[in-house]
């Protein structure tokens, strides 16, 4: 899990403390500080990919703070029906990874176990690992969505999926092109301005890794159409430039409990825009995890197992929208003179070149040179230049 997603979890934790009881009539109000009530949060999901697995614990925190506190020094331990026990280090304040790299096995019971630094001790509900689905198909289509052109990506199921608790999560990556580079670049040798040549073609290619933050549920239900069955993961207009070359998105399709399906659902609909205060807020939930030392304290968040199963593609912006122009770059890239000297104290070429906010774009025949803003021609200066090692052109 991201930073990103980690902060948005815990914030919707310390939101929730603020509301009265589950089932309980809630009125609307302001929060306050004075209404705050200290919680431990877990987060956590194993799967069955051998790797390091993960578990996240940090304090619940008040609305005006910008950043989670940690739960740091803790023991935690995941143990098996089996009583095999997977140990778990702290590799980041906060976060703890499995000493050993390991997957859930289905039909396996899973159970977490967590002692603080103060001696106060939890655990969860054992929890069974269901077995895997697999995805039958990720379908891209060119479409309208509320009357914005774009791409979709959805994936099909069939009657094997029907019922199944499923959860959806996404990474993208995706290739930029640098619109305005040119295999040079400026130099200031003996107070003049140079045309140098670069070697190669550093900062003219990148990419970019993203990562999904939504909540992306689905339970496949029987349908008499007698059509394959789709449910969108992703829409993406048109106009974005991640699309504007070449786009992959690797989907990991997760088969939950019934209890983290609705768990994950209830957490959705609490922290929906517009509902987090109304009446109808339902308030402080609970997940799978309690105190063992004492039975009044609050726990936030959720013990996951999951079977995960992934698949990956690949798409050019030209499959889709063949000659037609590419989604707009991420600045407007218009290449300007910039002069000399200046007398009004606004920046000359010089100034803009040690601050690396141009870069070298054209030469005029008046020998005047043109510069634009340096994303333009280098792309590296936002992104990465290394092609990841699953990438297919």
């Amino acid at each position: 899990m991201t930073y990103k997603a980690q902060f948005g979890i815990l914030r919707i934790a310390v939101l929730i403390l603020l509301v009265a009881n589950f089932h309980g009539c809630v009125e609307s109000f302001e929060p306050e500080t004075e209404t705050f009530e200290d919680a431990l949060v877990i987060e956590a999901t194993l799967t069955n990919e051998v790797k390091q697995q993960e578990i996240l614990l940090n304090r619940a925190f008040r609305l005006e703070d910008l950043v989670p506190t940690p739960e740091v020094n803790a023991s935690v331990t995941v143990v098996d029906d089996l009583d095999n026990q997977y140990e778990f280090q702290e590799v980041f304040p906060g976060t703890y990874g499995s000493i050993t790299e390991f997957g859930t096995v289905p039909g396996r019971t899973y159970q977490l176990l967590v002692t603080t630094r103060d001696g106060r001790t939890y655990e969860s509900d054992p929890v069974l690992g269901p077995e895997p689905t697999p995805i039958n198909n990720l379908m891209v289509a060119r479409t309208t969505n509320d009357g914005t052109e774009g791409i979709d990506i959805s994936v099909e199921y069939d009657n094997s999926q029907l019922s199944k608790y499923l959860r959806y999560k996404f990474e993208e990556t995706y290739k930029i092109v640098a619109p305005s580079w040119s295999g040079q670049t400026l130099r200031i040798l003996g107070g003049e301005l140079v045309v140098w040549p670069i070697e190669g073609d550093v900062g003219r290619t990148c990419y970019n890794t993203d990562l999904s933050n939504d909540i992306i549920l689905n339970r496949p239900q029987e349908s008499n159409s007698g059509e394959v069955q789709r449910f969108s993961l992703r829409f993406i207009d048109r106009n974005n430039f991640i699309l504007s070359h070449r786009y992959s998105i690797l989907v990991k399709q997760m088969v939950i409990s019934q209890e983290s399906y609705s768990y994950l659902e209830t957490l959705e609909e609490s922290t929906a825009e517009g509902d987090l205060f109304s009446p109808s807020q339902p308030g402080f939930f609970s997940g799978n995890v309690r105190s063992t030392s004492n039975t009044n304290e609050k726990v936030l968040g959720f013990f996951h197992v999951a079977s995960v199963a992934s698949q990956r593609i690949f798409f050019d912006y030209n499959d889709y929208f063949p000659e037609e122009d590419l989604p707009p770059y991420v600045d407007a890239c218009l290449p300007f003179i910039a002069p000399l000297v200046t007398h009004d104290g606004t920046p000359d070429i010089f100034d803009l070149l040690a601050e690396d906010s141009v870069r070298y774009h054209s030469t005029a025949p008046s020998g005047d040179i043109a510069v634009v803003s340096t994303v333009c021609a280098d792309c590296s200066v936002m992104w990465e230049t290394t092609e990841p090692e699953f990438w297919e052109e």
